[in-house]
């Protein structure tokens, strides 16, 4: 907005909640019924953190379509069948980032809020970039998150420190 003459002062900011479930609700939340089995966020299938919804809409379509046209089991079977492959393949790890979603939004880190410390170390540290890129992409689960930013953090810290070191240095003394 600064940079199109926009200016923000008094202004208000608004954005969407997050479409997804709290911890407790996962225990409860019904995919599957009589007749019936729900895909995507109709099932509730969204990442609390991140807000993504499409791909998991396309994978439980892709599971429930697979379970129900398996030749094994009745419609019950079928049911349990379902469950099983949505917790096995990626709602374990969704019902655990719904823990997480509350320390990431409301949490504090090195005495500033967590999104913004986020995206600072995304800005001046490779490896916590990459570590993000692929939390992002879905390639990295939050079940293995801690163990991965535990074994990144010496290098992440190194490299953002480095970072303001080396501006100083670049730009004579002084950031701009």
């Amino acid at each position: 907005m600064a940079e199109k003459g926009i200016s923000s002062q008094g202004a208000g900011f608004y954005s969407h909640v997050l479409p997804a479930l709290e911890t407790r609700a996962w225990k409860k939340n019904r995919v599957a019924g009589d007749g019936w089995m729900a895909v995507g966020d109709a099932a509730g299938l969204v990442d609390p953190i991140t807000g993504e919804g499409l791909y998991y809409a396309m994978r439980s379509a892709d599971l429930a379509a697979k379970t129900l046209l398996s030749e094994a089991g009745g419609i019950a079977e079928k049911q349990q069948a379902y469950r099983r492959l949505l917790r096995k393949d990626f709602s374990a790890d969704l019902e655990f980032s719904s823990r997480l979603a509350r320390q990431v939004f409301l949490g504090r880190f090195l005495l500033g809020a967590v999104p913004a410390r986020m995206i600072q170390f995304t800005r001046r540290s490779p490896r916590f970039s990459t570590l993000m890129q692929d939390l992002f992409a879905g390639t990295q689960s939050y079940l293995g998150l801690k163990n991965r930013l535990m074994q990144n953090l010496n290098g992440s810290l190194f490299e953002v420190a480095m970072s303001f070191g080396f501006s100083k240095l670049l730009s004579g003394g002084s950031r701009t």
